[in-house]
């Protein structure tokens, strides 16, 4: 009976966990047409140029995911490709203006709410 109760519990912090952390996983804020996952490889680019290979590497996702996310940020003008000319086959992906405009604004929004989304974490970890 009392591992029944500790599942409980487990399972609505998981629950509360789950509904706080939602709108910073779906969008990471209003009015940017970019995903989560698309920040974080945002977020990446904006210090360096990096291949799909590194970024795969650095985020701990797989290199498909990465591949997916590069082809839409490709195609919203938030990144650009380049090949290397010593090696044609070798594509490294870099910030173009809109996309750093873009991460700045997210960076920003995460930065003044993430304190008060700590505290509540802690309070539903208790």
């Amino acid at each position: 009976m009392m591992e029944a109760n500790k599942l409980a519990v487990d399972v609505e912090r998981i629950h509360q966990l789950n509904s706080l952390l939602r709108p910073f996983i779906k969008r990471p804020s209003t009015g940017d047409a970019i995903t989560f996952e698309q920040y974080r490889i945002l977020h990446e680019l904006a210090g360096e140029k990096i291949s799909t290979s590194e970024l795969s590497r650095r985020l701990n996702v797989g290199q498909s995911m990465v591949s997916i996310q590069i082809s839409r940020l490709l195609n919203g003008g938030f990144i650009q490709d380049e090949t290397l000319p010593t090696d044609r086959r070798y594509h490294v992906f870099q910030i173009t203006p809109r996309g750093r405009r873009v991460e700045e604004h997210v960076s920003e929004v995460l930065s003044g709410a993430l304190p008060d989304l700590m505290t509540q974490l802690g309070e539903i970890l208790k």
